[in-house]
């Protein structure tokens, strides 16, 4: 009934001896066949074969004996990863991507050279394809699309609901929380903020007490609010507002208490924001004002020095002190405010339980039910995070969490943003339906979420993310960029079968094509590099690869990120970790070594201390080209017992563990946090990485532990000269000075 066979050999005949006589026995799959086999299809049976009609009959005529194909050097287990797949097949891409060539077998190549054995050959095949034409009513020229068109394919209003809560094109109009509360869709994602509680408990409070919110833009200072007034309204968290919140919302409560709540001053003018903090500093009522940090400075300032409150000298650094704190209470008038800034507090945990949401399969029952669902990468994208129990999103904000340890700080409102942006691609239902209509094959790994997260299609940025801060923020982290080489050798020195697979059936195949390019040295006929391929066999294996051996898994993820502590560091969050007696004896000798190095100005390779434990404070010029041997000791301290590493709860506005540096005894009080930077730098530093540089601000840090030891220390050395020489060993030794009557004595130390 398929007369797909019968028309390529026609085709192929046609090319090897009638279109350029005694062709080589070589045929490919090129657009030469391809329009052959369409122009005799058109001429029997006056109408055009599915475009890609042409890839059964290059493969299948394989299983007759006289049909053979030749697959690329290098690509056997490709083929036949295709070829035995039940979630694959060999399409005319991945034909095209793993055969060279096919060809006749030389028995019936040389038996069609005879001009007349051929003429019966071509009658025969044609009478054949005119006995199916006469005798077949509906010729089965098409090949079975996965997709039935004659069903009417559902869009999901929440995947248009995810498209307006990013800035990648115009329609962005649920970027803003303005736009939130009225929308029948925001319950589905919202979180309530952990701030929320305190503010309505402060508000009930029965002493006269107010409340400022201040941060960035997109921090949730708005959704804040508006959890509050519903709060007081007694208004389901779940159900939508009819009209948006005025910029001013009195609330009388049952007992006659007042409470106002300012959605944004910003939106105020100049005249009546002044009255409006001066309404606050009377206390007649209660307030919840919401407003942007610079916006809230000058108006306080602005209403002290109008009212005799005291001058901007006054009023700006302790304001500036209440924001830097996060949560402080000041003294305004007769009323109390505790001013909360969202800006510095950790958003991360909140953020994921929003993601969590966003994925939750009460969203995405409409795409189940679809029959477009397996080719939709919407779907195959909240399919791919919610796979291994949520690793994906284990790693997406391992990375958040990297970003954030070093200084970027990303707003719900841009983490919502880059949810949305990764899960959709910017694009909408009706945008899948037009590209799977398409003859040819979609490309969905294109709009796949590890790829999306960069903003970038794995080959090219997506335009409209260029200007987005958190992909400029992303892309300047350089995640990637570095490889592993404890991982990469199996992925791209092994020529057979690969090592490492990335176990996730969805994408096995994807995987296995990339890896394939990527071991390339050339560019091959692929509109993909092998660098580009190579860069996203790193993302796949970082978002989704589950390692069986942990130390692999640990220094892939580690070379990742460019964070050497970062696993550490997420496990020391864990309230039941406790370091062991062995990792603190490693960080107590590696921070030994990084401090003896900025004490002393000397870059030496690590050190073996052995009896040495003295920490030297020295006399030093900051050059550390020249060798400075020998140095005149300001201070020494027994490193051993007066500093030790510990495991210390350091933040107040959540539960936080950082590695701090402590001093002990007559060095009690001095305190130095191991960030993740310094932390990064510490043990950077310990494998030999010299071009290391250590942060402006870590210097600043150091520079002052410095001072407090020598002023802590100082009184350890009298009116004699310690002066310490460093030897060819990299190991130091002491000498004593001192002059006793007229007379200068040396001995060592």
């Amino acid at each position: 009934e398929r007369p797909h066979k019968l028309v390529f050999l026609l085709a192929v005949i046609k090319l090897l001896f009638d279109t350029e006589p005694y062709r080589i026995n070589k045929i490919y799959l090129n657009d030469e066949l391809e329009n052959t086999f369409i122009e005799i299809w058109f001429d029997i049976f006056h109408e055009k074969p599915n475009i890609n009609a042409i890839e059964y009959p290059f493969f299948h005529l394989q299983s007759d004996g006289f049909w053979k194909l030749k697959i690329k050097e290098g690509y056997e287990y490709l083929y036949n990863h295709y070829k035995d797949s039940d979630n694959c097949r060999l399409t005319k891409n991945r034909l095209i991507e793993t055969i060279d060539y096919g060809q006749l077998n030389d028995n019936l190549y040389f038996l069609l050279k005879d001009r007349k054995i051929r003429k019966v050959f071509n009658k025969i095949l044609l009478d054949k394809c005119t006995y199916i034409k006469n005798n077949i009513h509906t010729i089965p020229n098409k090949l079975p699309n996965s997709i039935d068109q004659k069903k009417s394919l559902e869009h999901n209003p929440f995947v248009t609901y995810l498209n307006s809560l990013h800035s990648r094109d115009a329609g962005n109009e649920n970027a803003l929380a303005e736009g939130q509360a009225c929308n029948v869709f925001f319950p589905q994602i919202f979180i309530q903020h952990p701030l929320t509680k305190t503010i309505i408990n402060h508000l009930c409070q029965d002493h006269n007490y107010s409340t400022i919110l201040t941060g960035h833009a997109g921090d949730g200072k708005s959704t804040i609010a508006l959890s509050v007034y519903k709060y007081f309204k007694n208004i389901d968290e779940e159900i939508p507002l009819n009209k948006p919140l005025q910029k001013r919302e009195d609330i009388k409560l049952s007992d006659n208490k007042e409470i106002a709540i300012i959605k944004d001053l910003s939106e105020w003018d100049a005249v009546d924001r002044i009255r409006l903090i001066k309404e606050i500093a009377e206390n007649k009522t209660q307030f919840l004002l919401v407003s942007n940090t610079g916006t809230l400075l000058n108006c306080i300032c602005e209403y002290s020095e109008r009212y005799g409150h005291g001058n901007r000298a006054e009023w700006e650094p302790k304001i500036l002190e209440a924001m830097d704190t996060g949560a402080k209470q000041i003294k305004l008038g007769f009323t109390n405010i505790e001013i909360f800034n969202l800006a510095i507090q950790d958003n991360l945990k909140l953020a994921r339980k929003i993601f969590t949401k966003i994925l939750d399969s009460h969203n995405w029952e409409i795409c189940a039910n679809q029959p477009c669902h397996k080719e939709c990468p919407i779907w195959k994208n909240v399919t791919l995070i919610k796979e291994n129990d949520y690793l994906a999103l284990e790693r997406i904000f391992l990375a958040y969490r990297r970003m954030f340890e070093y200084g970027t700080r990303l707003t719900i409102r841009q983490l919502t943003a880059h949810f949305a942006y990764m899960i959709t691609s910017g694009i909408e239902c009706k945008d899948i339906f037009d590209l799977l209509k398409k003859p040819f094959e979609f490309p969905e790994s294109e709009y796949l979420f590890y790829n999306r997260f960069f903003g970038d299609n794995g080959i090219n940025w997506d335009r409209d993310t260029i200007n987005m801060k958190v992909f400029q923020e992303i892309r300047s982290q350089e995640f990637g960029e570095k490889p592993c080489p404890k991982i990469e050798q199996h992925l791209w020195l092994m020529v057979q079968e690969p090592v490492i697979k990335l176990c996730v059936p969805l994408l096995e195949e994807e995987f296995i094509k990339l890896l394939n390019i990527g071991k390339q040295s050339q560019q091959p006929n692929t509109k993909i590099t092998p660098p580009q391929a190579r860069n996203q066999v790193r993302r796949m294996l970082y978002f989704l690869r589950k390692f069986e051996n942990s130390d692999d898994e640990e220094a892939f993820i580690r070379q990742y990120l460019n964070s050497l502590a970062i696993i550490k560091w997420s496990q020391w969050q864990n309230p039941e970790y406790h370091l062991s007696i062995e990792e603190k004896s490693i960080y107590q000798q590696r921070m030994f070594h990084v401090l003896q190095e900025q004490f002393t100005g000397v870059r030496f390779p690590e050190i073996k201390r052995g009896n040495q434990s003295y920490l030297y404070i020295t006399l030093s010029r900051r050059n550390q080209e020249i060798r400075q041997s020998a140095q005149v000791v300001l201070a020494q301290i027994d490193f051993n017992n007066a500093l030790q590493i510990k495991l210390l709860d350091c933040n107040k506005n959540g539960f936080r563990r950082d590695l701090v540096l402590v001093g002990q005894g007559p060095l009690d009080g001095i305190q130095l946090i191991l960030n993740l930077p310094f932390l990064d730098y510490v043990l950077a530093r310990h494998q030999g990485d010299v071009g290391k540089i250590l942060q402006a601000s870590y210097m600043n840090r150091l520079e002052h532990l410095k001072a407090q030891l020598v002023q802590k220390c100082s009184k350890d050395i009298d009116d004699d000269m310690l002066l310490i020489r460093l030897r060819t060993n990299n190991q130091f030794i002491r000498q004593q000075f001192a002059v006793s009557k007229g007379k200068l004595e040396v001995s060592d130390a």
